[in-house]
């Protein structure tokens, strides 16, 4: 399973919790923001790391 798939999992496990727990702007800022930055910075990464897989 690639690195964009499982952080897309545990960020979905975690958020619906916090989800029902926290109020919506909290959950926006605390959870929302963050995680959605961290899912790309991990698409990134693995994106470039399969790209230079390819050249080589």
């Amino acid at each position: 399973m690639s690195a964009t798939k499982l952080s897309m999992i545990i960020a979905t496990l975690i958020g619906i919790p916090l989800y029902f727990i926290l109020t919506p702007n909290d959950f926006l800022l605390y959870f929302g923001v963050p995680a959605i930055i961290i899912v790309n910075i991990i698409r990134i990464v693995d994106t470039i790391n399969e790209e230079k897989y390819k050249l080589n």
